[in-house]
């Protein structure tokens, strides 16, 4: 499923998605996609709980904003998917 394409700002184009995974989260992929965690509270707690936390073994989701459409075959291949 493409990511979801909602006009925030008149000059730039925003992308809303989600990505869904276990076990440690792929920092790089921020950058790659040049995308950041859409609400800080929930969503930055879920890029990264403790090491020694069950919730690294539990599936989660991460809601994102990006400046480019998520590259899904790079997030699959960290074990992560663009739901």
């Amino acid at each position: 499923m493409p990511a979801t394409k909602r006009r925030i700002d008149p000059v730039k184009s925003f992308y809303e998605f989600t990505v869904e995974g276990k076990g440690e989260f792929p920092f790089d992929m921020l950058r790659r996609d040049q995308c950041w965690p859409r609400r800080e509270s929930h969503d930055v707690t879920a890029l990264a709980p403790h090491h020694r936390s069950s919730v690294l073994r539990e599936t989660r989701q991460v809601q994102l904003v990006g400046l480019c459409e998520p590259t899904e075959g790079r997030w699959a291949s960290f074990g992560w998917r663009v739901v």
